[in-house]
């Protein structure tokens, strides 16, 4: 129950430094702050995962985690992409949030017991179904237009990238014989924690951009 609830304070403050960071000052100061969290897990988190003695993991550096966050950095650089990067991490934490809570409640089934023993499909598709709510409430206030199978294609993209960016960091943490990549969120880890779901997504959305601002913001 205590970690539940620093969690939850956690998620607070983080929502709130997101909502200040993407929304109430100019775009260099969200590429800044997403530049300084890089900076945070190079160099308190990276190395706790990937030491002297596997040199194999250092190699992946330059693809992970440099990459997606260089592309999270120019999104957040420019107003329109910001937005559309706003967008993203929200529906993102929601797949997080909803597998968090449902698996908690009612995950018995195992997703991949031999990565993340945690992870449920129950789960999973609690994941999905935040997702899909979330998209949905969000393209009815900047387009409501967008049809529901469009909203469920989106909603179930992010869902499984997320899942996907999130059992591939469970796998380099298990390999490094650690349980999280750092104590530096309370109730979550470290950034890399909650950053491994939205450097997935982040790589979708930054290929598929300029379609996706036309749904996500152009309309609004």
């Amino acid at each position: 129950m205590k970690k539940f609830l620093k969690r939850i304070a956690t998620s607070a403050i983080l929502y709130g430094l997101a909502v200040a960071f993407f929304l109430c000052v100019k775009p260099v100061f969200t590429a800044i702050g997403l530049s300084a969290i890089f900076l945070l897990i190079m160099i308190f988190e990276w190395p706790k995962i990937c030491n002297l003695k596997k040199l194999n993991c250092w190699l992946l550096t330059p693809i992970y985690p440099i990459l997606p966050f260089v592309l999270l950095i120019y999104m957040g650089a420019f107003q329109t992409y910001r937005m559309l990067l706003f967008y993203m991490i929200l529906i993102t934490c929601s797949h997080d949030m909803g597998g968090y809570f449902i698996g908690n409640i009612i995950g018995k089934h195992k997703l991949v017991p031999d990565i993340s023993p945690k992870k449920t499909w129950e789960g999973f598709f609690g994941g999905c179904l935040f997702t899909f709510i979330l998209t949905y409430l969000i393209f009815i206030v900047v387009n409501p237009q967008i049809s529901g199978w469009q909203t469920l294609g989106i909603s179930l993209s992010v869902s499984v990238l997320a899942t996907i960016g999130d059992l591939f960091e469970s796998w380099l943490k298990r390999k490094a014989g650690v349980k999280d990549s750092g104590t530096l969120l309370p109730g979550h880890g470290g950034f890399l924690d909650r950053f491994d779901s939205i450097m997935a997504v982040g790589i979708l959305f930054f290929v598929l951009k300029d379609y996706l601002i036309k749904i996500f913001v152009c309309s609004s």
